[in-house]
Order: structure tokens, then C-alpha cells, then sequence
């Protein structure tokens, strides 16, 4: 697939994505987004002997300290231009943004950790997809007999889509620090100093973010809906109503209205069908395709809601993406019900 580029939607939900990451292993020292100056290398083992890299342990030690010991761990952020031999289906024409976690373990269970988040990581992307097994752990593939070290292992974390390919969503790499004193850390138990392992992770948010909207599309249901995971979805939630007269009623205008402030002001994301931020069909068929429209766009709620039902009793109807069924809901559970979906 070739000359891809995410869109406004593909980017919101790239930005969840980034955003599912920021949040995980929260403990982590973060360095922000950083600028990248240096080439990017072919082996992916020789990013300790950078400066970036020797920087991040200097400002560890000095802006934090309390967590400059063993085991620790650190993030950052950055761009670069994705070079063709990537290995990924995916051909991006913007520059690609890389997540990165350094891990920094005690040399002696260096295999150990390594192997916890390798099933970690494997875990985390199978949480999200559709169809989790697409996903499994593969041996790097050592590009050249510079790269085959003793001191270094590497597997990729790959989505297989069939005949079309496999997606590096994910790759892990533990590497030996050069025995040089500014590289080591005090053990957090004992406070001896060690020269720890390190574990690089590294997502490119871009070839991931299409890997898992490429996942949403291919589950073989009947629906066309784009089946993202609820907590990664861009937008959770949707508003609409059906007219039930030529003239819009300025009630239902105001319900809608006031349902889409609730979910907004509760921090849920809000699918805007319009400016207003709800949409009004003037019958069934318009309806259909507006939720037609939300389902493509993997929206996995939407409210709908009826002016007679609403007044008369309180209820309104949540009708799920995946089931396309409805249930009836209160609009004193709102928007608590929708909350809850989420964090569970």
C-alpha cells in the first residue's frame, strides 16, 4: 500500500493511540518530543553509542534523580522521514513519529525482563484489535553479520494480514551499554552501581495507526463497520433524532443540544454528525444513514432520541456498533452508563 496518508480522522485516532501510550507505565520519565539531528541507522542495536542517548541518562541523573537507578525506565519522542526499507506494507508520505521506552534492568535478569514485555507488549496490542490473533512475537531478522551480536536479541512484534502482508507494530531490542562509568546506575536495592541492559522499545505510531484501522475493517462480518477498540476510538459517542414533523421542533433541537453538552462536559469524545453537534433525520432512511456513516467511522455508541418518549418517561435509546441493536436508557444514567462502558 503505497503514498499512505492518515486523514482527520486516521490522525485522531493516531493521536489515541500516542496518547494509550503516554498513559502506559506512567512511572516512566518522560522527555518529551525530542528533535531529531542524528541519521537514522540500519542496525537497530548502535542507538547507545548516540548522543541522544548519553544526553537522556545525563539529564536522568541530574532532573531525576529519585528514579536514576536500576531498574528504570524512560520515554520520548521523535520524526523522521520513513526510509523504503522499513519493513512495513505501509508507505507513508509524512515523516513517520517513533514511541520509544528505554528500559534500563540489572544485567543479570536482563533475558528476564526481556521476555516479561515481550508478553506484555504482545498483550497491550492484542487488547485493542479486532481480532487478536493476528498478532504474535517473530525473531528479528539480523540484516547483516555486523548487527549478530552475543550481547543482543531482538524480536518484532508483527499483525498479519494474510496474502497482503505482516505490520511491524512493535519492536524490542536488548542491548549491552558500552563498559564506560557514565552509563552506570546504582542497584535500587542495594545501591551498588552496575552497568544495566537496556531494553529499547520502539512503535512508529503512523504504520501501527493503520495497521490497527486495517484490523478494524478486516473481520469478515456483513457490516461495513470499522470495529476499533471503544477506548481507542476518536469519537465514542454519537447524538441523533428523527423529525417527526415538517417543522423542526424547537424541543428536540434543545434536547439534542443539551444531551451532546452532557457528554461533552463528562470528557466523552463526541462524534459531531453537525456543527451543532447532534443530527436531525427527517426519516428512517436518513437515520439509517447517518448511522451508517458513524458505524464507518468506528463511533461505538450512538444516542438516539425521541421528543415524546424523552418528555413522557425519560427514556432514550443507546444503540451499540458492533450488535447494531438498542437498549433503553435513563437520562438521569447519563452520562455515568456511557463512563462506565468505557473504563470497563
Amino acid at each position: 500500500m503505497r503514498s499512505i496518508e492518515l486523514l482527520h480522522h486516521g490522525s485522531a485516532f493516531a493521536k489515541q493511540v500516542q496518547q494509550q501510550w503516554l498513559s502506559m507505565r506512567h512511572l516512566a520519565v518522560n522527555f518529551g518530543s525530542v528533535p531529531h539531528t542524528e541519521s537514522i541507522s540500519q542496525q537497530r542495536f548502535s542507538f547507545v553509542h548516540s548522543k541522544q542517548f548519553r544526553k537522556h541518562l545525563r539529564q536522568l541523573s541530574q532532573s531525576h534523580p529519585s528514579k536514576a537507578k536500576c531498574p528504570t525506565l524512560v520515554k520520548h519522542q521523535r520524526s523522521f522521514a520513513l526510509d523504503s526499507a522499513s519493513n512495513t506494507i505501509f508507505d507513508h508520505k509524512e515523516p513517520v513519529t517513533q514511541l520509544i521506552t528505554d528500559f534500563f534492568v540489572e544485567p543479570h535478569r536482563g533475558l528476564e525482563h526481556f521476555y516479561n514485555l515481550q508478553r506484555e507488549s504482545k498483550i497491550w496490542w492484542m487488547r485493542y484489535s479486532s481480532n487478536p490473533s493476528r498478532y504474535a512475537i517473530v525473531p528479528y531478522d539480523f540484516q547483516s553479520e555486523s548487527e549478530l551480536r552475543e550481547d543482543c536479541q531482538a524480536i518484532d512484534i508483527k499483525s498479519a494480514f494474510g496474502e497482503a502482508g505482516d505490520v511491524v507494530v512493535e519492536q524490542l531490542s536488548l542491548v549491552s551499554l558500552p563498559g564506560d562509568k557514565d552509563f552506570e546506575l546504582p542497584d535500587a536495592r542495594t545501591g551498588k552501581m552496575l552497568l544495566p541492559k537496556v531494553i529499547r522499545s520502539v512503535i512508529e505510531l503512523e504504520p501501527a495507526t493503520c495497521a490497527l484501522l486495517l484490523d478494524g475493517c478486516d473481520h469478515g462480518r456483513e457490516s461495513r463497520s470499522l470495529l476499533l477498540n471503544r477506548v481507542l476510538a476518536p469519537y465514542q459517542c454519537g447524538v441523533a433524532a428523527i423529525q417527526k414533523t415538517d417543522q423542526i421542533s424547537p424541543v428536540l433541537r434543545d434536547l439534542c443540544a443539551h444531551m451532546a453538552d452532557v457528554l461533552q462536559s463528562a470528557q466523552l469524545r463526541l462524534h459531531l454528525f453537525e456543527e451543532n453537534g447532534y443530527a436531525l433525520a427527517r426519516n428512517q432512511v436518513q437515520l439509517a444513514q447517518h448511522l451508517e456513516q458513524s458505524d464507518r467511522l468506528g463511533v461505538p455508541y450512538t444516542l438516539l432520541l425521541d421528543e415524546e418518549q424523552a418528555l413522557d418517561n425519560g427514556l432514550m435509546q443507546l444503540r451499540s456498533r458492533d450488535t447494531q441493536l438498542a437498549e433503553s436508557i435513563h437520562i438521569s444514567d447519563l452520562p455515568d452508563y456511557l463512563l462506565n462502558i468505557f473504563r470497563n
